[in-house]
């Protein structure tokens, strides 16, 4: 028995020291990834240009109560005044989005709500989304876009900073698998602090870090009123205006995060929240997205 007992004890220690090494390279890997950021008035300038988008909605695929809240997962919709529309994450079809949810059951969240994919949701009009970027590459906000694209007549390119293309671990490589499954073209962004969208204007990217090593915020400027999507840096605006973190467990062991740069990123971004005609939005905090303003889609053109 005792021999049986230390071959389990060993067996048991090995796991750890594996999960801790495995663990440990991705902790080093995020903390090592600190971008520039631009300051407000970088921001304001790049934004400045004519031909830029007259419209802004947003899609929900699916929504999850949980103690700490309502958890969507949107995508965003940017319309431009020659139809063309670029889409920001794609969200999830409704039976990933289930599977997705069911963890978060078993913590104390209720069932999760779909509402159709976004292909399914916008029918032929996905033809006009002709650019598509993600704030990452978790499945959350990947696992709708072949769908999109097997859709499409003529499917829409990926926008991607370097720092999402290159720098990966193992939560991000799970949603990758379907921008290679897609048929959509891919484009790298220039390896700019601030990086224009080609052919999109009035629409950036900034590399941020902190939540994955790709993580990237998109600005969008419509009139006189800037839109700012920092993704899953917070997962609630509260937590962003009350600079709160995510649970240590969380940061730890689920999606190792690298927890001095999203607490900067959270003071950034809040700052940014605080210039005249700027809002902030959190990737699925849906129900700010509607106190703020932002339209769902409806299956019209919707202008603010």
């Amino acid at each position: 028995m005792r021999k049986i007992a230390a071959y389990i004890g060993g067996f048991f220690l090995l796991c750890c020291i594996g999960l801790a090494a495995f663990l440990f390279s991705a902790h080093w890997q995020i903390r090592s990834i600190e971008p520039a950021l631009p300051t407000w008035a970088q921001l304001d300038a790049a934004l400045q240009k004519s031909g830029g988008p007259v419209a802004l909605a947003y899609l929900n695929t699916a929504s999850q109560m949980s103690p700490l809240g309502e958890l969507g997962h949107p995508g965003i919709l940017i319309e431009w005044q020659d139809g063309r529309r670029f889409l920001i994450d794609t969200g999830m079809p409704p039976d990933a989005a289930r599977e997705f949810g069911k963890p978060l059951e078993l913590l104390g969240a209720g069932p999760t709500t779909t509402f159709g994919s976004i292909a399914a949701q916008m029918g032929a009009a996905v033809d006009t989304v002709k650019g598509v970027a993600f704030t990452h590459l978790h499945n959350d906000h990947t696992e709708g876009l072949p769908g999109i694209c097997a859709a499409q007549s003529a499917p829409a390119t990926i926008y991607q900073a370097p720092l999402q293309q290159a720098e990966l671990n193992h939560t991000t490589t799970m949603g990758l698998v379907f921008l290679e499954e897609a048929s959509c073209a891919r484009e790298a962004l220039p390896d700019n602090v601030i990086k224009q969208i080609p052919g999109f204007p009035g629409l950036v990217a900034v590399s941020l870090g902190g939540h994955t090593p790709g993580s990237t915020l998109y600005a969008v400027r419509i009139g006189e009123q800037t839109w700012v999507f920092s993704g899953d840096i917070t997962n609630s605006l509260n937590a962003l205006q009350q600079d709160l973190p995510k649970p240590w467990m969380y940061s730890t062991f689920v999606v190792p995060e690298h927890t001095e740069r999203t607490t900067h990123l959270r003071r950034w971004l809040r700052e940014l929240g605080e210039q005249q005609g700027v809002t902030v939005l959190p990737a699925h905090d849906v129900p700010a997205m509607s106190a703020a303003g932002l339209l769902q889609w409806v299956g019209i053109t919707q202008s603010l």
